[in-house]
């Protein structure tokens, strides 16, 4: 029987992980302790899980005392998604540096048993949120060369490896694309931050314009990584012997293009689709290189927020509900000139045989649970 530990646990991934774990039977899975800055924000019904609310960036007793209390001398397993968001990349990178080498240093200390530590990175790691010469070849593979420059995902995984020769530990890495999900409270979704847009669009009346050119649009495909799905894998991957110390993309398998994608979005929420959906850029667009928005929704959201109350408040919804959105990165992801296609032959030579479709397992689902939630209207 297994123990695991789970920091990051309120955010989309740690909620999918801890669902995940808990559909484990017990005699898989004994325990699971949960770690967040924030109280739980689910009820979770497995008497299994042991939530403690602790600071990463505080005092390192009362870390101490958290894992001391939830029982954590018995853990074998270590899933770690804490994060902390920075716009300036040598603030991202020291913040986050020390949030996970701070636990590091209290698993070494009190956590004798465990035996696998797994990190959650991204595709980042292949510059896809640089473009440009910072690109790995495609498609994207664990072993690519690094680019130049900082980036913190280099930076934990380099300090992982380090720590588990260390202490004896075997490591693993999982890099996923757009994850898709939903955490009450943590709303950092691509797929939460559409669903806002489709809505404030159809109750202004207007169509639902594709914030990128048609070179976006018809842009090869862009992997997503559904939540639910990395944990499947995750868990997986965590007592499989053939996975220790390695790392491996995981996507959901499903080529997602996003002129094959955006009508259904429209589809969903009953909006009309503009047309043309997507504008002919007016220059030539370096390919792999540049961003162009036609129709950004960050200038949209600006000229528009002094209305957001106001729909919310004719839609039932909290007043404050459109200042969940991720406006930025919404234009970001849906306005470069480079897809993101990573290899996903690492994780099937390791027997992960899985493939899910994005839209109907991944943002139907989080649409329905942003609709018991009061984000969006039923």
């Amino acid at each position: 029987m297994s123990t695991a530990i789970v920091f990051g646990a309120n955010g989309i991934s740690g909620i999918a992980i801890l669902k995940e774990l808990s559909h484990r039977l017990a005699s898989e899975w004994r325990k699971i302790i949960a770690l967040s800055r924030r109280a739980p924000v689910l009820e979770h019904q497995d008497d299994r899980i042991v939530f403690k609310s602790v600071d990463l960036l505080g005092d390192e007793k009362e870390l101490a005392t958290a894992l001391k209390e939830a029982g954590a001398e018995e853990a074998t397993h270590v899933f770690f998604y804490a994060y902390i968001a920075k716009e300036d990349e040598d603030e991202l990178i020291e913040i986050n540096r020390k949030l996970f080498d701070n636990a590091l240093t209290a698993i070494q200390t009190w956590c004798p048993k465990i035996k696998v530590f797994q990190l959650q990175t991204g595709y980042k790691y292949y510059g896809t949120h640089l473009g440009g010469d910072k690109l790995s070849a495609y498609p994207w593979q664990e072993d690519a060369p690094r680019h130049s420059g900082g980036n913190f995902y280099f930076v934990q995984e380099d300090i992982l490896k380090t720590r588990a020769r260390k202490n004896g530990w075997k490591w693993i890495v999982t890099r996923p694309n757009f994850i898709i999900g939903t955490s009450k409270g943590n709303y950092m979704s691509l797929a939460v931050t559409i669903a806002l847009y489709a809505t404030a669009r159809k109750a202004l009346g207007q169509p639902l314009f594709f914030p990128g050119s048609t070179v976006t649009y018809n842009l090869e495909y862009y992997d997503h990584s559904t939540a639910s799905n990395n944990a499947a894998f995750q868990v997986f991957a965590a007592t499989n012997e053939q996975a220790y110390d390695r790392a491996f993309n995981i996507a959901d398998g499903d080529k997602v293009t996003w002129n094959v994608f955006w009508p259904k979005i429209a589809a969903y929420f009953d909006v009309p689709l503009a047309k043309p959906a997507a504008d002919e850029p007016t220059r030539p667009l370096r390919p792999h290189g540049e961003i162009y928005a036609a129709h950004s929704v960050s200038a949209w959201a600006k000229a528009t927020g002094p209305q957001f109350p106001e729909i919310a408040r004719k839609l039932g919804l909290d007043p404050n509900v459109f200042d969940y959105a991720t406006w930025d990165f919404m234009d970001f992801a849906l306005t470069r000139t480079w897809p993101d296609i990573g290899s996903l032959e690492a994780a099937r030579s390791i027997g992960w045989s899985r493939s899910i479709n994005s839209f109907g397992d991944g943002y139907r689902v989080v649409f329905g649970e942003l609709k018991e939630e009061g984000v969006i209207p039923k």
